[in-house]
């Protein structure tokens, strides 16, 4: 389980990272929840679009509508799962995983080891600070 300061200070860093929206991720064209989907992605890999569903918090459509924006970016991969086809398996690809360690490889590292660590109620948790600052940055 992730611990509390972990969980602040990737809220925090989010925070930050979205109010000086950095070169490298700016240039990118993804939303912070894009973003987010990606770390999760990277981090739990291969990941059902079920199980990323609901680390995000999100419905499976609006799930999986992200993720064929995501795949249309050559930024995730969907692959049948070979033991039940009717479950879509994600990784990232090399193109994503370039991105995010332009954006801040020691970032990228520590948000990787907090996000795989993380319990689904943080993971929710997580979620809920990353809206409220996506709804604040986006009324400014």
């Amino acid at each position: 389980m992730v611990a509390v300061e972990d969980a602040r200070w990737l809220a925090e860093h989010l925070r930050k990272m979205v109010s000086r929206r950095p070169a490298n991720w700016a240039d990118s064209e993804l939303t912070l929840a894009q973003l987010l989907a990606l770390h999760f992605i990277s981090a739990k890999a291969p990941m059902t679009l079920m199980a990323l569903s609901h680390a995000l918090g999100l419905r499976p459509p609006a799930t999986s509508a992200m993720v064929d924006r995501l795949a249309r970016a050559g930024l995730v991969c969907r692959r049948p799962d070979p033991a039940d086809r009717r479950r879509i398996m994600l990784t990232v690809t090399a193109s994503a995983v370039t991105m995010l360690g332009k954006i801040d490889l020691q970032t990228a590292r520590r948000l990787h080891v907090v996000v795989t660590d993380m319990s689904a109620a943080a993971q929710r948790c997580l979620i809920e600070v990353i809206r409220d600052t996506a709804r604040r940055l986006a009324s400014c």
